[in-house]
Formats: C-alpha cells, structure tokens, sequence
C-alpha cells in the first residue's frame, strides 16, 4: 500500500490519524481492470492489525474507484490492501445507479460486488428492492435475487438481471409485471420478461415484452448459464 505524501505512519499498536487518504494497489490485477485502484478516505480513526493486515474505519469513510468510477460511503469499512472491501450500513453509486445495503463486499481480485440485507436500487426509471444482490464490474451486469420487487416499474420476480450500461431488465421464473390496465404473468413453472428502457420525450420509461431479444439473451449469457 502507498501513501500519499505526507501521511503519518502508523503507531506502534496499529491506529492510523483519521486524515489520511489511502490508495489501495491490487498488485495482481492489471491497469484498467474494475476495483485496481481504489482511494480510500476515512472519515474518522481507522486501525491497522499487524499479524492479519485488516484495516478498521470504524468511523466509516468513502472508497472511490478511479477504473469504474463506483464510489461506495459507508458506516464502517473494513479491508485488506488489494484483496477485499466489507462495508455496513453502505451507499454505492455507479453505472448501475445508487445501491444502498446493510452490507456490501468488494472481491477486488475478481471484480466483483456482492450486497445483502436490506438493500435497494435505484436508476432513472427503475427501482428494485431484493434479498441479495451481485455486480460484476467486468461485463457490467447486475444480478438480483429473490424476491425482487419492482415499484418503478411495477413488478415482481424471482431473479431479475440488469443491464448496467444499456438500462435493460431481464426477468426471470415466476414474475408478473403490471402497468396501468396491462398484466403480464409468467406462464405455469416460469418464464422470462424483458423490459427495454428507453426515453419519451426525455422521460425515462420502460417497454415490457415476453418476446425476449437474442441480443438481450446474449448480453446475459454469463447469468444465465
């Protein structure tokens, strides 16, 4: 790990001044790859453990990733330099939109974020609450799990999939989707919905089709192996 210039070293029994700002190096991803770079500003004491090389915010702080641009604030933060991130009480804004969990954790190595508890997330016309979530920065695809629900649009669905760059949804097994006097229910043992996000005169808004794209499908293959 390197410090900026001008940071104070560490005492003697591991507790680090609050006012550092830290740049976490994964020295086994290459440049470029998701979470490679990641600034670490504590917003309070943070403590270092010697023997394990786990280091404590227990003021929280905010982690910023310079590749992605994910930038995560939580109530506590605790890390090992290039190996992971766990977060409690957690906001993260990214291209998927702004997650906000009861715990989050970043494998830096593999590029991947997971979030559990309560969590939701919102982006432009979506918003979704569910049980557990996962994003992979690599290919940039959210996976939700159930139950996942929908208030915007209104919907419902044991696994839905999210399209980070594009917007677009995927639903999967028993869903059902409703707006205004249109009902969609997955057929008896389960099915998949899209919904192809778009703009009407700027206003974010959502098509919804049980006739699923190949493009679509193709941009999922990863999840739905």
């Amino acid at each position: 790990m390197r410090r900026f210039a001008g940071a104070p070293a560490a005492r003697e029994h591991g507790v680090l001044l609050a006012l550092t700002t830290l740049l976490i190096a994964g020295a086994a991803l290459g440049a470029g790859a998701p979470f490679a770079a990641l600034t670490v500003t504590p917003a309070g004491a943070q403590s270092y453990n010697l023997t394990t090389g786990v280091t404590t915010l227990a003021d929280g702080g905010t982690v910023v990733d310079g590749d992605t641009g994910v930038k995560l604030h939580a109530a506590t933060i605790t890390y090992v330099d290039g190996v992971y991130i766990d977060a409690k009480g957690a906001s993260v804004v990214g291209s998927f939109g702004t997650l906000k969990a009861d715990v989050v954790h970043i494998d830096i190595k593999a590029g991947v974020m997971t979030a559990s508890g309560t969590l939701s997330l919102k982006r432009d016309a979506l918003s979704v609450t569910a049980a557990a979530v996962r994003y992979d920065a690599n290919d940039e695809v959210v996976d939700f799990k159930g139950p996942v629900t929908g208030t915007a649009p209104d919907f419902r669905a044991d696994r839905v999939l999210l399209d980070a760059l594009s917007g677009d949804v995927l639903l999967l097994g028993n869903y059902r989707f409703s707006e205004g006097p249109l009902v969609l229910e997955a057929p008896k043992g389960g099915g998949r919905l899209e919904l192809v996000f778009h703009r009407v005169h700027g206003a974010p808004v959502y098509d919804a089709s049980t006739q699923v794209a190949p493009p679509l499908l193709a941009r999922f293959s990863t999840e739905l192996r």
